[in-house]
C-alpha cells in the first residue's frame, strides 16, 4: 500500500512533468514567432523585387511603394491611380509601369511593405522585450492601438478596400493572415494550457478588439477618457481575454 510520502512524490513528479511541458510547448511557439517573422522579413517588396538591382533600382522601386501608400491613405483605392502615384513619386508613369505594370500589382506590393513595416515593429519589440509571452502579447496589442493614433486614415481605406470586391477581400485578407499566425504564436506561448480551438477564438477577439479601437480613434474626438485611455484598456482587455480563454 502506497505511503502518503509516495504519493505526494507522485504529484509532484507529476507537477514537475506538467510544468516542463508547458515550457516546452512555450519555447516551441516563441521559436515559431521568430522564423515566422524572420520569413516576413525576407518577403518585404522592397528586399524581393529588389535583389540583384542597382542602388538607383532600389531608390526608385522604394519611392513608388512610399507614394502608392501616401495617394491609397489620401484617396482610397477609388482614388488611385497609376498616373497619381507617379506624380507623388516625381516619376514618369512608363518607370512606374515597368516595375508595377498594374494597379492590383501596385496595390499588392505596397500592402505587402506596409505590413513589413509591422514586422520590423514585431520584430523590434520582441527583440528589446525579455519579458514573458503574456506581457510581449500585451506590448504587442498596445503598439497596434498607439500606432493608429497616426495610422487610423490608412486602415479605413484599408476596410474600404476590402469591401469592394472579392479580389480585395482575399488580398486584405492575407495581409492580415501573417499577423494572426504571429498573434496566434503569442497567445499560445503566453497560456500553452489552451487548446487550437480556444487560441484561435482568442485571436478572433483580440483582432476584433483591436481594430475596433483603430477605428474609432480616428473618429474622436480625442479628448474623450474613452480615446485617451485606449492603450490601457486593450491591454486589460486582453488580458482577460488570456485568463477567461
Amino acid at each position: 500500500m502506497a505511503s502518503s510520502t509516495d504519493h505526494s512524490a507522485n504529484d509532484e513528479k507529476s507537477q514537475n512533468a506538467s510544468a516542463q511541458s508547458l515550457s516546452a510547448e512555450t519555447e516551441k511557439a516563441l521559436a515559431a514567432i521568430l522564423t515566422h517573422l524572420s520569413e516576413l522579413q525576407r518577403a518585404r517588396p522592397t528586399v524581393q523585387i529588389c535583389d540583384g538591382k542597382t542602388g538607383r533600382t532600389k531608390t526608385t522601386i522604394d519611392k513608388i511603394l512610399k507614394a502608392a501608400n501616401l495617394v491609397f491613405t489620401r484617396n482610397g483605392h477609388g482614388g488611385l491611380s497609376l498616373r497619381k502615384v507617379a506624380e507623388e513619386a516625381g516619376i514618369a508613369v512608363g518607370n512606374l509601369t515597368y516595375h508595377f505594370p498594374t494597379k492590383h500589382a501596385l496595390l499588392d506590393a505596397m500592402m505587402r511593405e506596409a505590413l513589413a513595416d509591422y514586422v520590423e515593429a514585431h520584430l523590434a519589440q520582441f527583440q528589446a522585450d525579455e519579458d514573458e509571452p503574456l506581457d510581449i502579447l500585451l506590448n504587442v496589442v498596445e503598439f497596434y492601438v498607439r500606432n493608429a493614433r497616426e495610422s487610423h486614415q490608412f486602415f479605413y481605406q484599408l476596410w474600404g478596400f476590402a469591401g469592394s470586391s472579392e479580389e480585395a477581400r482575399e488580398m486584405v485578407r492575407g495581409l492580415y493572415r501573417p499577423i494572426g499566425r504571429f498573434v496566434y504564436y503569442l497567445v499560445r506561448a503566453a497560456n500553452p494550457k489552451l487548446t487550437d480551438s480556444e487560441v484561435r477564438q482568442a485571436v478572433l477577439q483580440i483582432f476584433s478588439l483591436e481594430e475596433g479601437y483603430k477605428l474609432f480613434i480616428g473618429m474622436g474626438p480625442d479628448t474623450a477618457p474613452a480615446i485617451q485611455n485606449a492603450e490601457n484598456d486593450i491591454r486589460d482587455l486582453t488580458l482577460r481575454i488570456i485568463r477567461a480563454a
